[in-house]
């Protein structure tokens, strides 16, 4: 079935409407945030306490300073697999507090 000019999909509709109102930013924020969660899997769940991303920066506080220790070594494999489950090259620092 071919498509007409002016149609689009339901998908490609949402993505022209979060770029059409601005808030791309805040989207891949929240998916950045989501992608934590589930890229790092549940043991890393129980030792996080908070995470946010600003500026591109994603920031996450650990419970743990060994782990926090550990983690920071390697830091571009974990942006890069964050960045892999967003779909997109959004974060550019990783910050353990």
């Amino acid at each position: 079935m071919r498509r007409r000019k002016n149609e689009m999909t339901v998908g490609e509709a949402v993505k022209e409407f979060i770029r059409w109102h601005g808030m791309e930013e805040r989207v891949l924020q929240s998916m950045a945030e989501d992608a934590w969660q589930e890229e790092m899997g549940g043991f890393l769940k129980s030792y996080t306490e908070r995470i946010y991303v600003k500026k591109r920066i994603m920031y996450v506080k650990l419970n743990s300073p060994a782990l926090k220790e550990e983690l920071s070594f390697g830091k571009s494999k974990i942006i890069a697999h964050l960045n892999e489950g967003i779909g997109e090259e959004f974060i550019q620092d990783l910050k353990f507090l």
